[in-house]
């Protein structure tokens, strides 16, 4: 299949993981990919990955010009490339191409994927655009599955549900990584690592970790906190001052981007996800399991899809740093409860997320739709 896959965004997001790896996955399988995105981080990783783009397309601004030389170049892109799918991962990109594509690339099927957390408006436009441009939508979650229905008015059986995966092969047990970054740390195994990987913005409720851990240090347990992630609307300053203010300061170690993630995650001992809001696809729950860690975390977008409680990690509300202080209390008073959460959730991860199941999923998505759109068009 000729499959042309739309990201504008400069940024590297969740969405951004969910378009890049398809990409990578569909090209390393036989098809032809273009991958339609902007100057930025998609963009270097792309290049990275070896992958067909092109980053003349500007939608990620309020300029008019820029849209109609974007429609330009769209047109431009479908006349020569004809794709038999076109996937869009945007809102900019989603309406331009399904409008396009109805007069320049007819054959071809327009599929919305929505691997942003964003629930879809509900206001006419919107529903116009979906029911007159766009003939699937695939969904992160089961979740987003029901808010499309609901605001789109959406046929069901013209939604299907991909969740995020990961590599299980780059994030797995690795006692001789976990060594090494213990010894970075200069930390030995009576200490517990409690370890969170988010970006520093308010939606991932870093506060309501701080809280936590400062009612667990109240409980005198003894653990170390590590934060890995990149400043955004907030800082590492702002973290280590609130950490200071709740006198844990000295309990709390941070991260700024790192190359050797999967051997840090490795290094932890507890995964810790505070989100109050994001998680269409949770990458870092999904890191966590898949090295076999426990993890506690907020039941919050795919998150109660990913862990189920007491199974293979911990759910607790959103904004309680006292739940969350009492799962995590239970995980470092008993190494045997870690041991069997963290395998449960090493298996979980390996059956139901592992690339070749989103691979083979999205696939067969691909040509169920395009059967159906031939099928219509021989009547």
């Amino acid at each position: 299949m000729k499959i042309l896959q739309i990201l504008n965004s400069p940024n590297w997001s969740g969405a951004s993981y969910y378009c890049l790896t398809l990409c990578k996955l569909l090209a390393q399988n036989g098809h032809e990919v273009l991958l339609l995105t902007e100057p930025g981080k998609p963009c270097n990783k792309a290049q990275e990955y070896g992958i067909n783009y092109d980053d003349s397309l500007r939608l990620n601004h309020r300029n008019p010009i820029l849209y109609v030389h974007s429609l330009k170049r769209l047109k431009t892109v479908l006349r020569s490339f004809q794709p038999d799918i076109i996937s869009s991962h945007i809102n900019e990109g989603a309406w331009m191409a399904g409008m396009m594509a109805r007069k320049f690339s007819p054959h071809a099927v327009v599929i919305r994927s929505r691997s942003d957390i964003d629930p879809p408006k509900s206001h006419f436009i919107n529903r116009f655009v979906h029911h007159q441009w766009t003939d699937h939508i695939i969904v992160t979650s089961l979740l987003h599955k029901r808010l499309c229905t609901k605001n789109l008015d959406f046929p069901q059986e013209k939604i299907d549900v991909v969740y995020g995966a990961i590599n299980t092969e780059k994030f797995k047990p690795n006692l001789e990584a976990a060594k090494k970054f213990r010894e970075e740390l200069n930390v030995d195994y009576s200490t517990l690592i409690i370890g969170m990987v988010a970006r520093l913005d308010p939606i991932k409720g870093h506060e309501y970790a701080l809280q936590a851990l400062r009612l667990l240090k109240a409980k005198n347990k003894k653990f170390l906190a590590i934060f890995l992630g990149y400043e955004n609307e907030r800082t590492f300053s702002w973290l280590h001052k609130t950490a200071s203010q709740l006198e844990i300061g000295d309990q709390i170690r941070s991260f700024g981007f790192r190359s050797d993630l999967s051997s840090i995650i490795n290094g932890i001992d507890i995964g810790m996800v505070t989100s109050i809001g994001s998680e269409a696809n949770s990458r870092a729950t999904l890191e966590f399991m898949a090295t076999g860690k426990p993890v506690v975390a907020t039941a919050v977008g795919v998150i109660p899809e990913i862990i189920f409680n007491e199974e293979n990690g911990f759910l607790v509300p959103i904004k309680d740093p006292q739940t969350l202080s009492t799962s995590l209390a239970r995980l470092l008073d008993d190494s045997s409860l870690r041991f069997n959460l963290g395998k449960q959730a090493r298996s979980h991860i390996e059956k139901n997320f592992n690339l070749d199941r989103f691979f083979v999923r999205t696939e067969a998505i691909y040509k169920k739709v395009l059967e159906k759109r031939n099928k219509f068009e021989t009547f």
